[in-house]
């Protein structure tokens, strides 16, 4: 979160474009949203009210039959959306800078989807996200990782251009 409001505030003391400046405020008001969810635990609230939910609609001993549907759904937008936005993004992506912002954009993207599959919690991808290789930690860090690492570089490039 830090290190994207000094991505911000770069663009904006370097006279960047306001889709800059949007892009690192937005991404550093995700990671305090994300902040203050897993501050409340509200991944696991959310899982309850669910289970709650099926065991009262009579649904439960069934979930997985729900959850598989809903796993494929979640992985297919996010497949759709990267795809779309790579295309959409990256036709007219010109410089590092906005290479830096769409990885930082990116990263954000696939938190979203990782959170909407712990959600889910179908065994597979429990098994897949909590087994022995931590997957969930994995890709938790490695997309914070590489907002932190894309922040950074925007910053390098911004504060070293002629």
């Amino acid at each position: 979160m830090l290190a994207c409001l000094a991505a911000a505030a770069t663009a904006l003391r370097q006279r960047q474009g306001s889709g800059h400046l949007r892009t690192w405020l937005m991404l550093a008001l995700f990671f305090a949203v994300l902040i203050a969810l897993r501050l409340v635990n509200a991944e696991e609230w959310l899982r309850a009210i669910l289970r709650d939910y099926l065991r009262i609609s009579g649904h439960y001993g069934d979930r997985r039959s729900l959850q598989a549907p809903l796993v494929v759904v979640i992985l297919t937008i996010a497949g759709v959306g990267a795809i779309f936005a790579l295309q959409r993004w990256t036709r007219n992506l010109r410089g590092r800078r906005n290479v830096a912002r769409l990885a930082g954009v990116l990263a954000a993207a696939a938190m979203v989807c990782l959170m909407a599959l712990r959600i889910a919690s179908l065994h597979m991808i429990d098994a897949l996200l909590f087994g022995p290789l931590k997957l969930n930690w994995v890709i938790d860090i490695g997309v914070s990782l590489m907002v932190l690492v894309a922040a950074i570089y925007y910053v390098q490039l911004v504060r070293t251009r002629p």
